[in-house]
């Protein structure tokens, strides 16, 4: 992994205190996140400077396209993934006339069948800027609380295998559902063939999952492929 450490006697101490069981403890490690969440960035550009055509890249939580487009910019073939049925139309907008890009109307969790996708409140009155939170996994009180949009879901795993061995960048913004597809992998031992995966957790909106995204962190800084980027914005 990317495995970032303090850089500075600051950072230093907002590792050491992003483990308090409190407020102040959050805090500090949203901090931290957003200094880290610049180096991930940084990361993220070097990377995509080496694909090619011919490489698989796979956007997941595609939204309206950003990374889409940068990925495709490199003439790697790309396979973007939005649930949503409105802001899937966003994205086609965007980038369905873009070469070898492949946009899919579904959302990509641990396993496959049919999921309710929650929009952010507020939704109604900002539909742009609210898209970015839909989420199959939260419920929180910023969640809309009414009725939710039933979507298909696809498994992780057969995204991955249906693209094969030419696949080498996962981008993963899935509001939530990155943390099971995360620990399943952790859990199984099974190898994911890919070279560069960076993952968006979402701790910010949901403490509980605190202790499992520091498990996974120190997960991740043991595997050399892929390399596993947690910290992406």
């Amino acid at each position: 992994m990317a495995h970032y450490r303090p850089d500075g006697l600051f950072q230093a101490l907002l590792d050491r205190v992003q483990y308090w069981p409190n407020a102040v403890g959050r805090s500090a490690g949203r901090k931290l996140d957003r200094r880290y969440n610049r180096r991930a960035e940084r990361d993220f550009r070097r990377i995509l400077a080496t694909l090619r055509p011919g490489d698989a890249c796979l956007d997941l939580g595609a939204n309206r396209g950003e990374f889409t487009r940068m990925l495709a910019q490199t003439g790697a073939t790309v396979h973007a993934y939005e649930p949503d049925p409105d802001t899937f139309a966003r994205l086609q907008a965007a980038c369905g006339t873009l070469p070898d890009v492949h946009l899919h109307q579904a959302a990509v969790g641990a396993k496959a069948g049919e999921v309710t996708l929650r929009r952010e409140a507020g939704y109604a009155d900002d539909p742009v800027g609210h898209s970015v939170g839909s989420s199959v996994r939260f419920t929180d009180p910023r969640m809309d609380q009414g009725q939710g949009i039933r979507v298909v879901q696809h498994a992780f795993a057969d995204v991955v295998a249906a693209i094969g061995p030419t696949l080498r960048f996962v981008k993963m913004d899935i509001e939530g559902s990155e943390i099971e597809i995360l620990t399943g992998l952790m859990r199984s031992g099974i190898p994911l063939e890919v070279d560069h995966l960076f993952v968006e957790t979402h701790q910010q909106h949901y403490p509980a999952d605190l202790p499992i995204v520091w498990e996974l962190r120190r997960w991740a800084a043991t595997q050399t492929r892929p390399d596993i980027n947690l910290h992406w914005r």
